[in-house]
């Protein structure tokens, strides 16, 4: 049976992976890679949100894991280090987002790896 969890957790994955597209822009020179990058701040974003909605749902069950924990914190650093190169422009904030982008997504991968089974 599909839950609350796998809909919430898919639409995270898919946002974030939607989102990191934008590094590829400048490798990658194809009207759908722009297109998507275009949209990067808006997929960062639900990814953020959707994730809020995931940790409630974990919240309002008593199933709140270190793993979520750690991996929802990663993905709000990797967003509020992007707004604030945004608004900034200093450039270790660019750094710090580029190297929290790939955190993240170890730790969504080591998340759902470590809670798949329960």
């Amino acid at each position: 049976m599909i839950s609350l969890y796998s809909i919430t957790g898919g639409l995270i994955v898919l946002f974030f992976l939607l989102a990191s597209v934008n590094g590829l822009k400048k490798y990658v020179e194809s009207p759908l890679v722009a297109a998507i990058a275009s949209k990067h701040r808006i997929f960062g974003m639900l990814a953020s949100f959707t994730a809020f909605i995931h940790m409630g749902y974990a919240l309002s069950q008593g199933q709140l894991r270190p793993t979520g924990a750690l991996t929802l914190l990663a993905l709000l650093s990797t967003g509020t280090f992007g707004m604030l190169f945004a608004t900034k422009k200093k450039p270790w904030m660019y750094v710090a987002h580029r190297i929290m982008g790939p955190v993240t997504m170890v730790l969504i991968v080591i998340h759902i790896i470590l809670n798949a089974s329960i």
